[in-house]
């Protein structure tokens, strides 16, 4: 009987190993892709959103950021 109870005690202590491992995974990816750049122009395959352009951040990481142009500006 005691073999059985340390037996469901290694395969919890398993379970839980790989929970934790599978959430570190998760966290560490939350970023998602990215591109490595010099300049912006290296960033053009990365896809984003309208109101978004790729820009190269930090010289060395590809990112969508807001880029305000004059089309978004309204002379009243």
């Amino acid at each position: 009987m005691k073999r059985v109870v340390n037996m469901a005690k290694i395969v919890k202590y398993v379970y839980v190993i790989i929970i934790f491992l599978s959430l570190f995974l998760v966290a560490t990816k939350i970023e998602g892709y990215y591109y490595k750049c010099f300049k912006d122009s290296d960033c053009v395959k990365l896809l984003c959103r309208i109101p978004l352009r790729p820009k190269c951040m930090y010289r060395h990481i590809c990112k969508c950021k807001v880029v305000l142009t004059q089309n978004n500006y309204v002379l009243t």
